[in-house]
């Protein structure tokens, strides 16, 4: 019988990005320690690091005031120490078909857990509750009024909502298992950024009021990057019927009627892109691609953007252009704009149950 897990922890320094996964974006450094560059969205400068000093925060996981000091941290470390090792065969053999079952369902677990434990994801549970607790109060309610309303205490109990939508993962999990999963390549001389909130989402459809960054939403594209200079991907099964349907529309016309191709499309460089998608090959991407990538870590980041490379021109640029990008997406309960689901089942209402096909 296996021995129930402890959850006390004399751990302080508690990351919310792992060092494992940290390291993979660094540089030999000096002595053993390996270097890291930052850029801090909030003051804009940008600073030399390492993987075991970026994302810490003090405690962050553990049950606030609790007598016997009960903490998260040690479920994490699970998560992490069955992760670790499924991504470094990735980095190694760069196939995303290789990967078995089990370690197919050990990233996934990864992946919805590290969307679900940043600080920012904290920040957006908070910031909800906010806009809920002001429209409640704008029309009489007392604080009493506004808890019992919304089920708990929006002064004291924001710490336990979110460690307790960082265990309620199954259904998540379950959306990225359902995914077609990918990996994407970097050019050498343009590594990958990562964030302290790594998991971004993105969808190029538009739903209006209903939103379009739920886990369970048509369209929806989900990446994490591993290393500099590969990612993960996890799309939408729609997509790759889109590049289905895109191939055979050029094979028709390459066929029957080759006049009909525009003069500026590369027909059979189409076509050898969509065998990537189809076959699940290894994608490599163009420096313009892993900009649009970068940017959205840049977007998603709550406060730190980490690279191997000491180049943050995107990030400076992105907040030049918008002063919302200072911190992480945030719920607004108005039009939308840069808002954001939480990633757990916050007053029962999960973006990622929205019932639309993909």
């Amino acid at each position: 019988m296996a021995e129930p897990l402890n959850l006390q922890t004399d751990v302080v320094r508690q990351h919310t990005v792992p060092r494992f996964l940290l390291r993979h974006f660094s540089a030999p450094g000096k002595g053993k320690r390996r270097r890291l560059h930052a850029f801090d969205k909030a003051t804009g400068r940008a600073y030399a690091t390492t993987p075991d000093d970026a994302t810490v925060r003090n405690t962050f996981y553990n049950l606030d005031d609790h007598p016997e000091r009960l903490s998260l941290e040690p479920l994490l470390g699970i998560y992490e120490h069955d992760a670790a090792p499924v991504i470094a065969a990735l980095l190694a053999h760069r196939d995303i078909r290789r990967l078995t079952d089990d370690e197919r369902y050990k990233l996934a677990v990864f992946v919805a857990v590290q969307r679900a434990r940043t600080f920012g994801e904290q920040q957006r549970i908070s910031g909800m509750i906010s806009v809920l607790t002001d429209k409640i109060a704008a029309i009489g309610a007392t604080q009493d009024q506004v808890a019992e309303a919304l089920g708990f205490s929006p002064e004291h109990d924001i710490r336990n909502i979110f460690l307790h939508q960082l265990v309620q993962q199954t259904s998540h999990i379950d959306h990225l298992l359902a995914k077609d999963w990918y990996l994407y390549e970097s050019p050498p001389d343009h590594p990958f950024y990562v964030s302290d909130n790594p998991v971004v989402l993105q969808n190029s459809n538009d739903f209006g009021p209903y939103g379009n960054l739920g886990l369970a939403v048509r369209g929806i594209e989900i990446y994490l990057p591993l290393s500099s200079s590969l990612m993960l991907a996890m799309n939408c099964p729609s997509l790759r019927e889109q590049k289905i349907r895109q191939k055979q529309q050029i094979e028709f016309l390459l066929a029957h009627a080759p006049q009909r191709i525009p003069s500026h499309m590369r027909p059979f460089e189409i076509l050898e892109h969509v065998r990537g998608f189809m076959d699940y090959l290894l994608m490599p991407l163009r420096p313009e691609n892993v900009t649009r990538y970068n940017a959205l870590q840049v977007e998603f980041a709550e406060q730190y953007v980490f690279c191997g490379k000491n180049d943050f021109s995107l990030a400076q640029l992105m907040l030049a252009d918008d002063e919302r990008y200072r911190t992480g997406p945030r719920f607004n309960g108005t039009d939308g704009t840069r808002s954001f689901s939480p990633g757990g089942d916050i007053l029962g209402c999960d973006r990622g149950d929205v019932p639309r096909s993909g």
